[in-house]
This record gives C-alpha cells, structure tokens and sequence, in this order.
C-alpha cells in the first residue's frame, strides 16, 4: 500500500477545498494517509512555494519527492495546477511523474566558544545587520579570503533561492540544475558590486571581523535562527549531501516563470494582457 503525507495551507480556502478532494480520492483508491513524511512515498503541499518550504523544514524528509500545487501567486515549486492534482498525485505514485532535484545548503553557524547550530536552507541563508549599524563581512573561499564587505549584510543562495530574496538584490537567475551557490551582497558600502557564484564542492566561510559591526541576524529560508544573545563569529555553508527532489508533473520551466512573473510574458513571448 502507497502512503502520502499531505500538508495544507488552512488559510488559502481552496487549498482545503483540494486536501478533502484528495483525502476522499485515497481512500476510494487505498492509499494511505500518513502521519509520518519520512514513511511516505510522496509529500504532498497545498498551498505555494511559502508552503512547501514550511513543509520541508518541519517534515526534514529527504526520501520521498515532494509534490507542491500552487494556490497562491508565485510558484516557482510548484510541480501540477489544482485542476491536475489527482492525476499529479497518481502519477508520482505509479513512478511516472517527471522528477527534478534541487540542492540545499548546510550551514554551520560558530561563536567564540565553538558551534552553535547546523541548519540547512533550500532557498537561502541571509546574514543581514540586527541593528543600525552597517555589518562586515569577510568572505573566505576554499580557504582564500575573496573579499571583505561592509553593509546591510549577505546572501547565500541555491539556484532555487535565486529566484528569490537573492533576485531582489540583485543576484542572477540560475539554472535550476545547477548544483553550486550565489553570494550577493545586501546594500553593500561600494562602487563595485557583483554577485559571486560557486562550485558544488566550494566551501564558503563568513567572518564577523569587526566587533563594532557585528550584531547579526540569521535567516534560514526566511525563519531566523535564535542565537539567544550569543555572538555570532562565522559562518560555513556547503552544499548538503541531501537534496530536495520536486514532482514535475507540468510542463513550465524555471524560464516560463521567470518571464511569467516578472515581465508579463506568456509562453510565444508576448505580454499578457
């Protein structure tokens, strides 16, 4: 017997509407409702890309693909329309759907006295200033310092995450199959102003060298990390070994989106009305 973990947005109607449809098609079909994600064959987000996010995070099961349906504006994850969601769902536990992995990023954060926490992000890990002083960062590259920036404070970002928070700073758009990361700089203190994109096996390491710039905060795809007043001194970020493998049950691209969303333009290239 399959078994599908399902986690809905309560707050978006149709997505409730969706989960009762699909909740009534497994059990006409025998397939199980879990409890538990790592014992699913497939996870199943109602609701958008916010929603799988929260998903992954609380679930951190890496076994079973995931399957996000949009319900919201922006769906960058998303793997099937709501109209399709039977037929997405049927398909991804008959083995037939297309499958898309995308990299994650494990982040060791360090203070003075050693190692705070070990997280992971699918989008991003965003160090920006936790006060109204600008914040220095010192970025250091398989060992090499590469270069040492004051201001708002720094993005790390996978090529899922360059759609994202990374795009608004002014970071490129990766392919979605590329398996290295993006650093963009948040409001730096400068004339000269690039983004810098890494190799898979690229290790990055973030310094906090100045004390009197150096009040930090940490985000995770958005959810700050609690440092309960502790300093943060470093930060280390790779490409985790796990990754997040997405149902793609439609046909649009990372591309199609892109030009959707952000120019209003439609799959022949001209402007929607």
């Amino acid at each position: 017997m399959k078994t599908i973990f399902v986690q809905v947005n309560n707050d978006v109607p149709e997505a409730v509407s969706a989960g009762l449809q699909l909740q009534a098609f497994c059990a006409d079909q025998g397939i199980a409702w879990g409890n538990d994600a790592r014992a699913a064959d497939l996870i199943v987000a109602l609701g958008g890309d916010g929603t799988l996010l929260r998903t992954v995070h609380a679930t951190q099961a890496f076994e079973a693909p995931y399957l996000s349906v949009r319900f919201g504006r922006l769906g960058f994850l998303s793997g099937a329309e709501p109209a399709n969601l039977i037929e997405a769902v049927s398909a991804a536990l008959e083995g037939k759907a297309p499958i898309e992995s995308h990299t994650m990023l494990k982040v060791r954060t360090f203070s003075a006295a050693g190692e705070l926490a070990c997280n992971f992000a699918i989008n991003e890990l965003v160090l920006r200033t936790a006060g109204s002083h600008m914040l220095t960062t010192r970025v250091i590259i398989n060992g090499h310092t590469f270069c040492e920036v004051s201001g708002d404070g720094l993005i790390v970002a996978t090529a899922t995450g360059s759609t994202a928070y990374a795009l608004s700073a002014g970071g490129p758009v990766l392919a979605p199959s590329f398996e290295g990361a993006e650093i963009v700089a948040l409001a730096p203190h400068t004339l000269v102003d690039r983004a810098v994109v890494t190799s898979r096996t690229d290790r990055i390491r973030i310094e906090l060298p100045d004390p009197t710039r150096a009040a930090a905060a940490l985000l995770f795809d958005g959810k700050p990390l609690e440092t309960f007043r502790v300093r943060v001194t470093a930060l280390e970020a790779s490409i985790a070994d796990e990754a997040l493998n997405l149902v793609k049950f439609s046909t649009h691209t990372t591309y199609e989106m892109v030009a959707r969303e952000f120019f209003r333009l439609n799959q022949a290239g001209v402007a929607a009305e």
